[in-house]
Order: structure tokens, then C-alpha cells, then sequence
């Protein structure tokens, strides 16, 4: 019966540093958002954003989305379709602190927009 009062236990604690995080955000022409399963030092992220403004044949010339200064980034000559989906994972690492909100920028046939992703709630 100790033995499983103690592997219930553990199960138990190690479901607690479990962390679900969701951020976004937006400019005049992107909307963003960032959601994470986080435990401890390990983060598995995906970034999406999406042009407010698409049209179903939509592409972009030259697009770059840079996330907090180059923490990560996404180079495309060519990109088709409105939506742009970057995925994230580090183990080992520092991970998000969702009270500090991620600086965004999105330049994209010549144009460019700034905008943060933050806790909603």
C-alpha cells in the first residue's frame, strides 16, 4: 500500500511543474498569438500569426518575422498563404515568463509592423 501511496505521490508532484502559457497580440495588418507546454527548464511552443487582410490566393515577397530581437526568426523569399506558423522547442533552457510580452516584427513586401504578445486575462 506505501508503494502505491508513494508512485501516486510522484506522479501527483511531477503534474504540477506542468505549465500551459498563451499569449497575443496585434498590429493594423497581423494578428499573433503564442501558446507552450512548459515544465521546468523544457519549452514546446508554436507561434502563429496570421495577415488580417488575406485574400485566398495571398502571397509575400521577402517575409521575416523576428520574435524578441532575434531570439527566433523566419526568413522566406517566397511565402503562400496568409497564415505563418513557427514552432519552438528547447530543452535545457530558459524558458517564457508569460508576464514579459514578446516583441514582434513582421516585414513583408517592404512594409514592417511592430507589435507585442501578452497575457490576455
Amino acid at each position: 500500500m506505501k508503494k502505491i501511496f508513494f508512485c501516486l505521490a510522484i506522479f501527483i508532484l511531477a503534474g504540477c511543474n506542468n505549465k500551459f502559457i498563451f499569449l497575443e497580440g496585434e498590429s493594423d495588418n497581423w494578428r499573433g498569438e503564442y501558446s507552450a507546454n512548459i515544465t521546468d527548464n523544457t519549452e514546446y511552443g508554436n507561434y502563429i500569426f496570421g495577415y488580417k487582410e488575406a485574400k485566398s490566393d495571398i502571397s509575400f515577397k521577402n517575409l521575416k518575422v523576428t520574435i524578441n530581437d532575434g531570439e527566433s526568426e523566419l526568413n522566406a523569399e517566397k511565402h503562400e498563404g496568409a497564415t505563418v506558423r513557427m514552432s519552438t522547442s528547447c530543452s535545457g533552457c530558459s524558458v517564457t515568463n508569460e508576464d514579459h510580452p514578446q516583441k514582434v516584427t513582421i516585414k513583408w513586401d517592404g512594409n514592417a509592423e511592430t507589435f507585442y504578445l501578452k497575457r490576455t486575462n
